[in-house]
């Protein structure tokens, strides 16, 4: 996994939240649901990237062009499918798990999200889909995203 690539700025809300630490901070302090999650806040301390808080849910700052798509997979633009997602998410795995250059491959790609999601973050893509409809959906979101980026 290439973790590093899908960190974001750790953001202004640590400041004031490190000038206030407490002993508490410095244990690792079991999750209010008693869920086997914990965290020890001391070790935010001095990073300057971290994990986004909500794969799903992007700070301003970090939406993917056009800034107006997603907040959440269901409030996607993605209407022409049945299984829609934010090209955000696709996009946020494909630089977890891939390299620049590297080849992804989507066996159901549908509508062409997950090419969508690679050629935003310089990748190649093998998309396979047996729907003639999502096909040419596909085909056409893809030409699309290319006058844009090119």
């Amino acid at each position: 996994m290439y973790q590093d690539a899908v960190k974001v700025p750790i953001g202004e809300w640590a400041k004031p939240r490190f000038k206030s630490m407490t002993e508490k901070d410095f244990i690792r302090s079991v999750s209010g649901t008693n869920s086997k999650f914990g965290r020890n806040v001391s070790n935010w301390l001095n990073r300057k990237k971290v994990y986004p808080h909500n794969v799903l849910d992007f700070e301003k700052e970090h939406y993917i062009e056009p800034p107006t798509l997603i907040h959440f997979a269901t409030e996607c633009s993605n209407r022409n499918h049945s299984a829609v997602s934010p090209i955000e998410l696709h996009s946020w795995f494909i630089k977890l798990f891939t390299q620049k250059g590297d080849i992804v491959l989507d066996p159901f790609i549908g509508i062409g999200t997950t090419a969508l999601g690679a050629m935003l973050a310089n990748r190649m893509y093998i998309g396979i889909e047996l729907l003639p409809v999502h096909i040419k959906e596909a085909e056409k979101n893809i030409k699309e995203l290319e006058k844009v980026i090119s």
